[in-house]
């Protein structure tokens, strides 16, 4: 009993619960169990069946099925870092990992100096702490000089230096093959029209979302412009694409297939502020519009386009008529993001919300992230479920409601369509 260790994968209320015995993992999938709960399968002579890996996917994966399947009426959705990693995003400690790389010379540290020199105690690979640290201490000490291999540097340029590396290792190519944005996104957007556009609210910079509307021919309402140069205003948000022309007798039959809000909480690779302070889409700024991670972005995220943004997170939380959240690797380590949620919790009734984290129930996670598991426990409008976002995509329950057979594909190439 001593080597007995159990891990909940799925948590929807007081009786819908699953967990696994001795659990392996690799890159959030699991690859060996010992023992299934609850599982009781036996073969034609009455004796019990002993659970294997598939055994477990499938409990979990008809459970969180059968949750998202059931009526709502707005379809918000939540990515967090996690979402990206399964498309050669870093995670936290992969960037901390290349920033240390980036000031080790020989057998000189330059990292560890750094972290000295402001007086980062921590033993843990906390770019987002070690960057506060960065901040109050340069406020504190005013700008000091770092010396690092005899060359000196304005501790101001090293968190420059910093959040260039971030930005540079956030910059994701297209991804030639199908993958999870693009696949999630395609299901996402198989609602009725008639029902509220589907929200996507990201925390990551990098442009996957966008890559995916362009794959699956989806229209985007970015809070943007649709003349050039493309120029944000929060108006944006409120307008909606109809079709006019051979319009149908109700007017609500109008509105036209394949549209999506995108809100990017943390601003994006692409955003860039001009002269006269407007927020515009650039193919790639000098200085991409993005909050940082640090204590200061809670600060950051009170300045437009961001404070909007925010504001329209919060109003889609508190509607009062049946509204889901999904959330997908989505650490829960941001309180202002945390707190809308919170919130909807326990002032909406008509909110769900469900969690899709590989590693939801490690020690390790934000303590956050541990009382939605609690809370999980009590209330059937909870669910959290170990699932890479990959799978999660893969099995996300089909919404099946007209043909896409319908939409034909245009050629202005002079080319013959292939037989």
């Amino acid at each position: 009993m001593e080597n007995e260790d159990w891990k909940y994968i799925l948590i929807n209320g007081q009786t819908s619960w699953l967990k696994v015995k001795n659990p392996v993992f690799e890159n959030g999938i699991i690859i060996s169990i010992e023992g299934l709960a609850p599982f009781s399968k036996k073969d034609e002579e009455g004796i019990r069946i002993e659970p294997t890996i598939a055994d477990a996917n499938t409990e979990k994966r008809n459970i969180y099925k059968e949750f998202l399947k059931k009526p709502f009426k707005n379809l918000l959705v939540l990515s967090g870092a996690g979402s990206s990693m399964d498309v050669r995003g870093p995670s936290m400690q992969q960037l901390w990992d290349k920033a240390e790389e980036k000031y080790k010379n020989g057998n000189i540290d330059g990292f560890k100096i750094i972290r000295e020199a402001v007086n980062f105690k921590s033993d843990k690979k906390d770019l987002e702490a070690l960057l506060s640290q960065i901040d109050g201490y340069g406020k504190f000490v005013n700008d000091p000089e770092i010396e690092i291999d005899n060359t000196k540097q304005k501790l101001s340029t090293i968190k420059n230096d910093i959040f260039d590396l971030i930005k540079t290792n956030c910059t994701i190519p297209k991804p030639k093959e199908n993958f999870p944005h693009k696949i999630l996104l395609e299901k996402l957007l198989q609602r009725k029209q008639t029902n509220p556009r589907v929200k996507v609210f990201t925390l990551n910079y990098d442009l996957l979302f966008e890559y995916a509307a362009n794959e699956v021919n989806a229209i985007v309402v970015d809070g943007f412009s649709f003349t050039f140069p493309r120029t944000f205003s929060g108006r944006f948000f409120d307008y909606d694409i109809v079709q006019r022309e051979g319009s149908k007798l109700k007017e609500e039959d109008n509105f036209i297939q394949r549209v999506f809000h995108l809100h990017k909480l943390h601003g994006s690779l692409n955003w860039e502020r001009n002269n006269e302070g407007k927020v515009e889409i650039k193919e790639n700024p000098e200085k991409p519009l993005m909050i940082y991670p640090r204590d200061a972005k809670y600060e950051d995220s009170y300045e437009q386009p961001y404070f909007e943004m925010m504001a329209r997170f919060q109003r889609n939380l508190r509607l009062n008529n049946d509204t889901m959240l999904i959330c997908i690797g989505y650490s829960f380590n941001d309180k202002h993001i945390n707190a809308a949620i919170e919130e909807a919790l326990n002032q909406n009734p008509g909110f769900r919300l469900a969690v899709f984290d590989p590693g939801f129930d490690n020690e390790e996670v934000s303590s956050s992230l541990k009382e939605i598991k609690k809370a999980a426990f009590e209330s059937e409008r909870i669910l959290l479920a170990s699932e890479t976002f990959t799978d999660f995509a893969k099995y996300f329950p089909e919404i099946q409601t007209y043909s896409n057979s319908n939409q034909e594909q245009i050629n202005l190439r002079n080319e013959q369509p292939k037989n």
